[in-house]
């Protein structure tokens, strides 16, 4: 993702203890337009609501911190990109018949 953004991936959020997982933070309702592959996670409180624990821009906020820095504000993470990554990522291929 920092590649494809030019350093820029949009907010990441990184735990680092614990199940150890890595959020993308999403435009509202962005993450309901796809299809997720296995293995990824999409985290919502309802319907129209989605949330994730946010560290503070700075001091100490152990187990989570920003992998990219923190945000502007309106900044998020490109949903159709990280769908392409993570599809690609997560999907294995198809075997080829024999």
């Amino acid at each position: 993702m920092s590649t494809l953004t030019d350093g820029r991936p949009g907010p990441v959020v990184r735990e680092l203890s614990g199940c150890r997982w890595t959020y993308f933070l999403l435009a509202p309702g962005e993450s309901e337009e796809h299809d997720w592959p296995p293995g990824v996670r999409r985290f919502t409180r309802s319907t129209r609501d989605e949330y994730i624990g946010v560290p503070a821009p700075e001091g100490n906020t152990y187990p989570l911190s920003w992998r990219a820095g923190p945000p502007e504000v309106g900044e998020f993470v490109d949903a159709e990109l990280l769908h392409g990554v993570l599809t690609a990522q997560f999907v294995l291929p198809c075997a080829a018949p024999e």
